[in-house]
């Protein structure tokens, strides 16, 4: 995990939670969470996210907004941080685990293709290319491709074998289909609910089993790591590991369907997530 002088989940409880980056400390909507949080009433921080339904938007307030963007690092990654119009900062401590997971097998990854889906600002991204593998990073939002183009930089990985693709996931997939193009890595972390860079709108429900097929196709018989995560009420890592199995076909090497903790100061734990991951390495 990250080291706390890095990052830290100082209290959860109440719909909120709130966390500390660097040295700056934030205070955001936790949905999951509507317990009451015995400090909340105290809680400091120097900047809140406050969620506007209506509008499906929100905004920021803080009584000292940062001057630039600050950063945080972990283990030889760099994420540059930032207030985001979406409530979000630039990075998702929760899946350090994988990354993890990931760099011990370091030795069996050089030389592989990658694609990473839905990748946000590229922390998997990041540790499949530490690994020496070739990664094509696809997200639809061109903000969030351009910020993880600048965390490698920042990470000393300016220069590492990575394709960086604004477009819809399935769209890019279904492409890569028709070249015959194949992966022997498959990471995806989709949301919910989102929309592509044309008229493409992503729903988990309802498009999970299409990705997973188009994964299956990419990954043909060379498939040797898998990595699927999602942050979705309904779904859980059970029902990760059986999409799995309809799209892939994992059956060889191991599989582990789990769940996304992150650990507050007190000891309590915050479900972040769900996961199922597997390798033949």
């Amino acid at each position: 995990m990250f080291e706390e002088d890095q990052y830290a989940l100082i209290d959860f409880g109440g719909g909120e939670k709130l966390e500390r980056f660097g040295a700056r400390t934030v205070r955001r909507e936790t949905p999951s969470v509507d317990v009451g949080a015995a400090d909340k009433d105290r809680w400091l921080g120097d900047a809140a996210f406050e969620r506007d339904y209506r509008s499906n938007g929100g905004q920021w307030k803080s009584d000292s907004p940062p001057k630039d963007n600050w950063s945080i690092e972990h283990a030889g990654k760099r994420f540059l941080l930032k207030q985001a119009p979406s409530g979000q900062v630039g990075v998702f401590p929760e899946q350090a685990i994988n990354w993890h997971w990931i760099e011990r097998q370091r030795e069996g990854l050089v030389g592989l293709n990658a694609i990473n889906l839905f990748a946000y600002t590229g922390g998997t991204t990041m540790s499949l290319a530490k690994c020496g593998v070739s990664v094509t990073h696809v997200d639809a939002a061109k903000p969030a491709v351009a910020w993880a183009r600048e965390n490698a930089v920042a990470s000393g990985m300016g220069d590492a074998p990575v394709r960086w693709i604004v477009d819809d996931a399935l769209s890019f997939m279904k492409r890569e289909v028709k070249r015959g193009r194949r992966y022997q890595i498959i990471v995806a972390d989709p949301p919910s609910f989102g929309r592509g860079p044309g008229k493409d709108v992503w729903k988990i429900q309802r498009d999970m089993a299409t990705l997973m097929e188009l994964a299956g196709q990419l990954a043909g018989d060379q498939l040797k790591m898998l990595v699927i995560s999602c942050h979705t009420p309904g779904i859980d890592a059970d029902d990760l590991r059986e999409y799995a199995r309809r799209g892939p076909k994992v059956r060889n090497g191991s599989g582990e369907a789990l769940e996304l903790i992150l650990q507050s100061q007190s000891g309590a734990l915050l479900h972040s997530g769900d996961c199922f991951r597997w390798s033949d390495l």
